[in-house]
């Protein structure tokens, strides 16, 4: 059975409880059917909301106290001195009466939400709930907590007669399904179990003191941060991972590394059992100024900016009377990055002085256990308030980036031998033998097939030779849509055809960076499909023995 239930996102909730939500790892068009620009952005808010709604109603959930739960056997499954967890076998009935508990726990607060956002969207949502909670990949894992070691290494007023605890980690599989599209992600929930709620608080108190202490000068050090020269983080600045409005997952990994590296090299933490849990280290304090509205153009979901970022709008008057390029050789990266910042991202024109915030975010303690107790709360700075990390881009960071980006463009378009660019008409040409291998790869998969042979043989073109950042550079469909055959056509020369008779909504980009999420997007040619009524552009691919 599916419980129903609803999260997207990535949260770390504040409490005893920490729920890790992991960015979708399964995002795809369900069918080929159409799907319009608002589905897109109802998908898009319902993942934003539902994180926000759980993270309202999950703040205080309480250390669960075993005799009143009736979970006394479950400090049976694990041993002082085990270090491995032991996962509950649901199909074993003492491990699935105890696995439940965490189970119907979650869910009830999980299904309130899903209603919630069912109401909220009761325009697509009529008979069924928009999320589910797969019951077929529960995982339920106990870990031992070393009491007597807490006791030992942070004392406090109280001294109780020795007790038993237990943290317990419990990872479910969330899906979402509106219209034809589909996302699949996991979030894992994290529950100290004991026999003396008050005195296993008094001993995470003091274990949070410490940690704090000991940790708090390192990430003071981050409060404002240039995100182009840090060396912590030029890593990703290198490899265009600048959006976290989604997914915070790559730099909530580099935090984790930089975090246990320093944790390993300070002699206070030389004697301290330290574990990690499956959660994250970050939390967004405030949202960057990047979306993903503003940071490009995807083709589909802002049908007002097609027109404004049309191929010849930054090739301007040097074209040949409005049908190609006059001489590509007087087409400059510079161009490009005037054109990018003033049409399709607007949001990269900052001044020198202030530059681009992408982000302000929290840490959390909810990611460290001590001796197997997992703690809760931020860690805080020197005034005992949360302490915070602020990441700034620089002007000349994003300039560099995207000259880099528009140089690879116009390199592509010489291996290309040309094209043309009029108004919502697109074409490339190549010559005889390039142009039988997408003949070849139409047939295959359409054009999904056609642009990976053309990216992969232009990678290895001399026109690619000394191309800085080329590895980040690729030619791709909207990854929600269509991917459509063209259709061959046969002129006085041979060419391929896709238009806007098409069905389907389709769109064509230029993509910049290691993850489309995260990196940078240009839809230069895109259509809406016949369905939907508008019309769309036209994309084709050539002969080069076409009459110039």
């Amino acid at each position: 059975m599916k419980k129903l239930l609803s999260i997207l996102g990535t949260i770390t909730l504040v409490g005893t409880v920490a729920p890790n939500v992991v960015a979708c790892h399964n995002k795809k068009l369900v069918t080929n059917e159409s799907i319009t620009a608002k589905d897109l952005q109802v998908f898009n808010e319902i993942q934003a909301k539902a994180g926000e709604k759980i993270n309202q109603k999950i703040k205080n959930i309480p250390y669960i106290d075993s005799i009143k739960s009736n979970l006394s056997k479950i400090y049976s499954k694990v041993n002082k001195g085990d270090t491995d967890s032991y996962q509950l076998k649901l199909n074993n009935p003492e491990d699935n009466k105890m696995a439940t508990y965490f189970i119907n726990s979650f869910t009830k607060i999980f299904d309130n939400v899903n209603h919630d956002l069912q109401n909220e969207y009761s325009n697509y949502f009529v008979d069924e709930m928009p999320l589910t909670l797969d019951d077929e990949k529960n995982i339920v894992k106990v870990t031992f907590i070393d009491v007597e070691n807490l006791r030992n290494k942070f004392p406090s007023d109280v001294n109780p007669e020795p007790f038993s605890a237990v943290r317990v980690d419990y990872k479910a599989t969330l899906q979402l399904k509106f219209k034809q599209m589909y996302a699949s992600f996991g979030i894992t929930s994290i529950y100290n179990v004991t026999e003396n709620v008050t005195a296993l608080h008094a001993f995470s108190d003091k274990a949070v003191s410490f940690l704090i202490e000991n940790i708090k000068d390192y990430f003071i050090k981050l409060e404002t941060v240039n995100f182009g020269e840090n060396e912590l983080f030029k890593p990703l600045y290198d490899q265009m991972m600048w959006d976290f409005a989604k997914d915070t997952k790559p730099l909530d990994d580099i935090f984790k590394t930089a975090v246990k590296n320093y944790i390993i090299s300070q002699k206070e933490f030389q004697n301290i059992s330290i574990t990690y849990n499956d959660t994250p280290l970050i939390e967004k304090e405030q949202n960057g100024a990047l979306t993903s509205e503003n940071k490009g153009y995807d083709g589909l979901t802002n049908s007002a900016k097609q027109n404004k970022v049309l191929l010849q709008e930054w090739i301007g008057e040097k074209m040949n009377n409005g049908v190609g390029w006059d001489s590509i050789d007087d087409i400059k990266p510079t161009d490009f990055v005037d054109f990018y910042k003033n049409n399709v991202g607007p949001v990269f024109n900052v001044d020198d002085n202030v530059g681009l915030d992408l982000g302000t975010f929290k840490i959390k303690l909810n990611y460290f256990n001590i001796y197997g107790l997992g703690l809760s709360g931020n860690v805080t700075n020197k005034d005992n308030e949360d302490a915070t990390i602020t990441l700034n881009l620089s002007r000349a960071a994003i300039d560099k980036k995207l000259a880099n980006w528009g140089k690879i463009i116009i390199q592509f378009i010489k291996y290309a031998k040309g094209g043309t660019f009029i108004s919502s008409f697109v074409e490339f040409r190549f010559p005889n033998k390039t142009f039988k291998k997408v003949l070849e790869q139409n047939k295959k998969d359409g054009l999904q097939s056609v642009i990976n042979f053309l990216v992969k043989d232009f990678k290895n073109s001399d026109e690619a030779k000394d191309l800085e950042d080329l590895d980040l550079f690729n030619i791709k469909l909207h990854p929600l849509l269509s991917k459509p055959k063209g259709i061959e056509q046969n002129w006085s020369w041979l060419e391929i055809v896709w238009d806007y008779q098409i069905t389907t909504p389709w769109a064509m980009m230029f993509t910049f960076g290691e993850s489309f999420d995260g990196g940078l997007y240009y839809s230069f040619v895109s259509s809406p499909g016949s369905n939907s009524g508008k019309m769309g552009m036209q994309f084709s691919i050539a002969e080069r023995t076409k009459i110039e």
